[in-house]
């Protein structure tokens, strides 16, 4: 068995297909590279998504906060159309709820009572969201950085292939 051959653990684990025997060191590394550039595609699509989600959450975060601050001092109801551009209409309870902020309403409405302990968890939220938000940029571009850096030695590789190619038929004429 020949020594390539031999490394098919290698290979499994790369992701990449078997090499063939008389595969050169440049080809290798040039599928194993294009194996770790699909790989790292999925990479980049869900750190992406995340940071798409972030935003979209840190907007409703701040849709809540513009409400409460125009309705300082007003009666609160969670039924409260906040984003009404929204599909369906974003209320204010819906904020509430999906970022834990805790509250008692009757009869759909809330306290004034509760106005400065739920300013202040919106707030809380908001400013924890956007240091999360912060780190999941920086997961992203370092993703996008080792992706470039794959693409780079993929690309030098293909251009030694292609050198040695060009210097095989000057070779041959």
């Amino acid at each position: 068995m020949s020594d390539v051959q031999g490394m098919s653990g290698v290979g499994a684990l790369a992701g990449a297909e078997l090499p063939q025997p008389r595969m050169s060191i440049s080809e290798i590394l040039l599928m194993i590279g294009i194996a770790a550039m699909d790989a790292n595609d999925d990479r980049i699509r869900l750190a992406y998504a995340k940071v798409q989600q972030n935003n979209k959450d840190l907007q409703e975060l701040n849709k809540a906060m513009a409400y409460l601050a125009a309705h300082k001092d007003k009666d609160l109801n969670k039924g409260d159309v906040i984003d009404p551009s929204a599909k369906p209409p974003l209320t204010l309870g819906d904020v509430l709820d999906k970022f834990g902020v805790s509250y008692s309403a009757t009869d759909g409405k809330i306290g004034k009572d509760q106005f400065a302990k739920i300013e202040t968890a919106v707030k809380g939220a908001s400013d924890a969201l956007g240091g999360t938000n912060q780190i999941d940029m920086m997961k992203l571009q370092s993703t996008l950085n080792k992706q470039n850096e794959m693409s780079q030695m993929v690309s030098n590789n293909m251009s030694k292939l292609n050198q040695m190619t060009m210097s095989i038929i000057g070779n041959m004429r």
